[in-house]
């Protein structure tokens, strides 16, 4: 018996894409130290029971990695954020998360200049660290989620803190962190 075999061709043919699937943009994440000024009006004072206390963080250009779903590689950030909770110089937050807003002014390594608006909830023990998360509502990395992780030495500034209360309280402190952008 003779042996027969055969060879199979296989052709690719081109497949339409669906006319409803949009493309996909692709996926963005950058990752930014932070750190600035934390202001707080009125001023903190020792005095155990909190007030109700707008709570501004000015931040200064830190390094970031990471780049935009463009592609452009993110240099620097800068984080801004505002919120208003209950605190003193040994009180910080309460059990119910505060929203507030924010805004990340980026630096691409091309030079260009972009900017995040956000929608944010602070939880976490506000007297020393406040845990950020949120969303971008506008400009770069729209659509993304944010979270952040940032300090605030009270315990160092309460020295401050008793010696300003007869001068309307500690009005700011240095504040230091991190955060992270996926969209």
């Amino acid at each position: 018996m003779a042996a027969t075999s055969a060879a199979v061709l296989v052709v690719p043919t081109a497949q339409a894409a669906s006319p409803d699937a949009a493309p996909r943009a692709a996926a963005a994440s950058v990752s930014c130290q932070a750190g600035g000024t934390a202001q707080f009006s009125p001023g903190l004072t020792p005095v155990p029971v909190p007030r109700d206390t707008n709570v501004q963080y000015n931040g200064r250009d830190h390094s970031c990695t990471g780049a935009t779903a463009k592609g452009s590689e993110i240099a620097t950030a800068t984080f801004n954020g505002s919120f208003n909770v209950p605190m003193s110089c040994e009180v910080g937050g309460s059990s119910t998360p505060a929203t507030g807003s924010g805004t990340v002014t980026w630096k691409t390594k091309e030079g260009k200049t972009l900017k995040s608006s956000l929608s944010l909830t602070i939880t976490g023990q506000m007297f020393n660290t406040a845990k950020v998360d949120g969303n971008v509502t506008d400009g770069a990395f729209l659509g993304g989620k944010i979270h952040g992780d940032f300090q605030v030495d009270l315990v160092k500034e309460g020295v401050n803190c008793a010696a300003q209360a007869f001068t309307g309280g500690l009005r700011q402190a240095n504040y230091d962190g991190s955060f992270t952008i996926n969209a």
